[in-house]
């Protein structure tokens, strides 16, 4: 919601002014700009598909850490 300016000014001003003074979160915020800059310039090149067994990879871990989260 940040990142696509949909928050109401007065929480974006308040979001804004902390993420100025911490590090952490700038350096959060910065990946997640870069991330999505990223992704949009792969999308638009359209370079390829991922590989199916990256994919399947991908997703049985993400099954066991969202199994290991629900213990």
């Amino acid at each position: 919601m940040y990142l696509d300016r949909e928050l109401d000014q007065i929480l974006l001003d308040d979001l804004q002014e902390h993420i100025s003074l911490c590090e952490n979160c700038m350096a959060f915020l910065k990946t997640m700009e870069k991330t999505i800059a990223l992704s949009r310039a792969y999308y638009h090149k359209k370079c390829g598909r991922v590989p199916k067994s990256v994919s399947e990879h991908m997703f049985y871990h993400l099954r066991i850490i969202y199994k290991k989260r629900k213990i």
